[in-house]
């Protein structure tokens, strides 16, 4: 890399995802299939430390056009939009009814999003799935336990990016050419970061925005 100071700038929020589904959600075994809810940074993180992982399919669902086409470039095999497409449905058909062993819930929506997860383990074949929980929510999840108990599966909480050497870990996957760059969309110069603040908390286009300090 020749910017490695950009690359640095990354290392945090890949941390947290690395702690989400290496460390909390137990990683997976290479050809096993993945499913991302939410296209923003942590999820676009993750999909990229899955495929590295080997994940033999990653399925991102993601309504916003933008972030859809990043989760692209990041090597999602494919995105739905749950806003037009029935979601267990897709999974069934681009999985072939296996579904997955890993599913990230980084929407922050649980009300929303908790049915099309636990609706997909419950009419997909696999078993022991794990449901890892990264977005911070002030909602209650409606869980059906019969879901998760029959199927064997099982929610995990991830928090932060802390312990077992993450940082250390991620730093070493970026080095041997995990390639994390494409989420960063927009460079700004240091006096434009109050107003690009404002913008994130409104625009969805852009994913990391990057501030050079020449």
């Amino acid at each position: 890399y020749d910017d490695v100071f950009k690359i640095g700038s990354l290392v945090e929020p890949t941390s947290v995802a690395y702690n989400a589904v290496i460390e909390r959600g137990g990683g997976i075994r290479p050809g096993e299939n993945v499913i991302i809810l939410g296209a923003g940074p942590i999820g676009l993180v993750s999909t990229k430390i899955l495929k590295t992982a080997g994940a033999g399919l990653c399925i991102v669902s993601e309504p916003e056009e933008h972030r859809a086409l990043l989760a692209k470039k990041m090597g999602a095999d494919y995105v739905i939009n749950p806003l037009k497409e029935d979601f267990v449905e897709k999974v069934k058909e681009y999985t072939d009814n296996e579904g997955a062993a890993l599913y990230l819930e980084a929407t922050g929506l649980p009300q929303v999003v908790t049915d099309d997860i636990q609706n997909a383990i419950w009419e997909c074949k696999a078993v022991n799935s794990t449901v890892v929980i990264v977005a911070r929510a002030e909602q209650r999840m409606p869980v059906y336990g019969e879901y998760f108990q029959v199927k064997r599966a099982r929610i995990i909480g991830a928090q932060g990016h802390s312990g077992h050497g993450t940082f250390f870990n991620v730093i070493s996957s970026m080095a041997a050419g995990m390639d994390i760059t494409p989420m960063i969309t927009k460079e700004i110069s240091l006096e434009e970061v109050p107003e690009n603040i404002k913008l994130l908390q409104t625009d969805r286009k852009n994913c990391k925005i990057s501030a050079i300090i020449n």
